[in-house]
């Protein structure tokens, strides 16, 4: 009979197995955990990068050893790492195309001197590059019947090809060097989602809208080893302003594999540069030919968990933007048709649907650029018509990003197919207030039933992220919570929806949830201490929020002057 009861006796007697030591200990903390098991706590364990508890400061002291770094935060909150899934990170800092920096709201014969002056300092291509003029500009000179823009960069930059980008990168004013080295004259037709803007004459006049312009700028940065250790710079400064935003996870939203962006991210992850998880979306460039770039983007996938680099996204537009009226609608612009009545399209609607049928069957996952309501519907209608080819493959996690306008019938289409709805929510025009010229171009009826349905499509249980379109936006996660939560009728409803839609939602989006979007047992330790508790402050101030620190796997990668 005592046999019966042995094991029973010796499993109460045997001494239990010691818990393992921690490398590090957060204590007397205010832990949002982004886990609806436990949304809140105290302390959390760190061993090798990842975590081994998190709870109460009682039950992180068992994991404590002589070795472990304690470290009392003194009730500071602490936060997942953010995920942004819609960032610029290699454009935004590359020294090439930043050499002339314009403030818009001037003519451009004002800009000239500016020009003249900074044009010298350009450094890794024989073009001249520049940002910063703004559409407007433009259409004020020709309203006042100026010259024409091509004879204004001319006076400039008379000698060698010159190229810049308008503030929002749609469009581009460039000279007649330029025009000559793109082959671009009256004959030339307008390329595949672009507009060669032409005077009276049927003559180009220097103004070069979305796809037409993209297409010059590639001639500009056209691959070099030059150019290769200036995207090594970029990579460089980009990851350390990410650290600094608090930003652990990224995608890279225009990977642009012809100007030698893949090798510059995989000598970053060599190099420990590598601050973020990291996902590229590469361009879909809608000039080539299709059956050759779809075999070349199927030959560039990568998905190894052990890399912090998966180059498993395309990025692809649909159509261009609103107020540049490039962006694909479903009623006629009004006042101003610069692509004709109803936008364009990068890729109409046959072709979006060959390039995601195809490619989603080799792994890749989509981000569709779609500010349009007709982009956003056809967008939607190809990701229906892939499913529908392809009902072997597991469920795909395509998101369109922007949606300033979305029709109604559409806005419950994301959550039927699965679709994730991405929007930039870190630049002001994005408050009730500032879109004042989007009602002249499509009418206030249009623009309040239509314009960035936050609050709809969340209230609809999709999947829905927040992102910055960082440099486009303010990298900072916490203005785009702000601006998410004071946006009227179509704000998310609490600080937690915001918080969720800037971690786990991305991590989920980039397939990283099992190591990454939130504070649980056995993921990555990757989390951010702030200078404030933002569930307890006005939604109003958020945006002032600062991190104090940024630790990814476990290791600080950034660190406030004076915390």
């Amino acid at each position: 009979m005592l046999s019966l009861f042995l094991p029973l006796l010796l499993a109460q007697i045997a001494p239990t197995a010691p818990l393992p030591e921690a490398d590090r200990i957060v204590h007397h903390a205010a832990i949002y955990t982004v886990d609806d098991a436990q949304p809140w706590a105290t302390a959390m364990a760190i061993k090798d990068g990842q975590i081994l508890y998190v709870g109460s400061n009682a039950g992180a002291a068992a994991y404590q050893g002589a070795q472990t770094e304690m470290v009392h935060v003194q009730g500071r909150m602490i936060m997942p790492g953010i995920g942004d899934s819609h960032v610029h990170l290699l454009e935004a800092h590359h020294p090439a195309t930043g050499t002339v920096i314009l403030e818009s709201g001037h003519s451009l014969e004002s800009y000239i001197p500016t020009i003249q002056a900074q044009a010298p300092n350009q450094i890794g291509t024989d073009w001249v590059i520049g940002w910063g003029f703004s559409m407007l500009d433009v259409l004020i000179g020709q309203f006042h019947f100026a010259r024409r823009p091509v004879d204004i960069l001319d006076d400039a930059v008379p000698n060698d090809p010159a190229i810049i980008m308008e503030e929002t990168s749609h469009a581009m004013w460039v000279n007649s060097e330029a025009l000559r080295a793109a082959g671009i004259d009256r004959f030339t037709p307008n390329p595949p989602g672009g507009v060669i803007m032409k005077d009276w004459w049927g003559r180009p006049n220097g103004i070069l809208l979305d796809g037409a312009g993209e297409y010059v700028m590639d001639l500009a940065m056209e691959r070099s080893a030059a150019l290769d250790r200036l995207n090594k710079v970029a990579l460089r400064i980009g990851y350390k302003h990410a650290a600094r935003n608090g930003i652990t996870a990224i995608a890279d939203a225009r990977a642009f594999w012809k100007r030698g962006y893949i090798d510059a991210y995989k000598n970053a992850e060599q190099r420990g540069v590598m601050t973020a998880r990291t996902v590229l979306g590469l361009w879909a460039y809608p000039y080539l030919n299709d059956n050759a770039q779809i075999a070349q983007l199927s030959a560039m996938y990568e998905r190894d968990p052990q890399s912090l680099l998966h180059i498993s996204q395309i990025k692809i537009y649909s159509d261009g933007i609103l107020n540049m009226t490039t962006a694909a609608i479903l009623d006629p612009y009004r006042h101003l048709q610069l692509a004709g009545p109803l936008g364009l399209n990068y890729f109409e609607a046959p072709r979006l649907n060959r390039y995601i049928n195809e490619l989603e069957q080799v792994g890749f996952d989509f981000h569709i650029h779609a500010i349009g309501d007709r982009g956003a519907r056809e967008s939607l209608n190809a990701v229906e018509a892939a499913q529908l080819a392809n009902p072997h493959l597991p469920p795909r996690r395509h998101h369109v990003t922007h949606l300033e306008l979305v029709a109604p019938s559409d806005v419950p289409r994301f959550a039927q197919l699965g679709v994730i709805a991405d929007f930039q929510m870190s630049s002001p025009f994005v408050l009730p207030g500032h879109n004042e010229e989007l009602k002249i171009l499509l009418g206030a009826h249009r623009v309040a039933e239509r314009s960035l349905p936050l609050k709809d499509l969340w209230e609809t249980d999709a999947h829905l992220v927040l992102s910055s379109d960082y440099d486009v936006g303010s990298f900072s996660p916490f203005v785009g919570m702000e601006n998410a939560l004071n946006r009227g009728p179509q704000s998310l409803p609490n600080v937690a929806a915001a918080v969720r839609a800037y971690t786990i939602e991305p991590a989920y989006l980039m397939r990283l949830e099992d190591v990454a979007g939130s504070l649980e047992v056995g993921k990555s330790a990757d989390y951010l201490v702030l200078d404030r508790n933002i569930f307890q402050i006005a939604p109003s101030t958020l945006g002032q929020t600062q991190v104090l620190q940024t630790v990814f796997q476990g290791a600080e990668v950034w660190r406030a002057p004076g915390y």
